[in-house]
């Protein structure tokens, strides 16, 4: 994926497609702006429609409805759109490490990562085969872990992601890395979470959640 990837941001960053983000806002007002907008139907519509034409270099990875393309991706699809805008900012500022995100986040300006935020969070989750079956002890995990921060469904909140239905792969992959305390996530309340949690447990609860609709 990242020898196609990286030849095309090369590409437009050597074409000027891709402009600079002018960070005429703080975080906070950009929020609240994303706030007004969902609240009004015709805003809300156009930056659904602008958020679908910027958000092409996400699709090859992401899905074109935010249902991700290969299960160590995850799904951008239904995602809380104001924690997918602060996860832009999390990567644009160097808080969080990823080849291909890194390099886009930064380019993007503020309006089209509010819109890109928009248009995933209004695309629905797909189901997808699993290849684990949910189990009691991973539904007693979720409920004694997860629920408080990720809520009963597993939907999230503005400042945490919704998990539920997620690829099996990227969630066991992501839950091992909290527990082995991985550098790029070194700030993440989840390595305290999981630390008195065996390998095992977390591949139950990776199972369960991923069920979750």
């Amino acid at each position: 994926m990242k020898n196609i990837i990286q030849p095309v941001l090369c590409l437009l960053l050597s074409l000027g497609l891709l402009s600079v983000s002018v960070q005429a806002e703080t975080v906070d007002e950009l929020l609240a702006d994303m706030a007004r907008i969902q609240q009004d139907p015709v805003a809300l519509k156009a930056a659904i429609q602008q958020g679908e034409y910027r958000g092409t270099l996400c699709f090859s990875c992401h899905g074109k409805d935010g249902n991700s393309t290969r299960t160590y991706i995850p799904n951008l699809a239904s995602q809380n759109p104001s924690y997918l805008f602060t996860q832009f900012e999390h990567f644009a500022s160097g808080e969080r490490k990823d080849y291909v995100m890194s390099k886009l986040a930064g380019q993007i300006s503020d309006s089209d990562r509010v819109a890109i935020a928009l248009y995933f969070a209004n695309r629905p989750v797909m189901e997808r085969e699993a290849p684990v079956a949910s189990s009691p002890e991973g539904k007693a995990l979720f409920e004694a872990v997860c629920y408080v921060c990720h809520g009963k469904m597993g939907h999230g909140s503005r400042d945490y992601p919704r998990i539920a239905g997620q690829p099996y792969e990227f969630l066991e992959t992501t839950l091992l890395n909290f527990k082995n305390k991985n550098v790029d996530r070194k700030t993440s309340p989840m390595i305290g979470v999981v630390q008195n949690l065996t390998e095992q447990q977390l591949k139950d609860l990776a199972a369960y959640v991923t069920h979750m609709p």
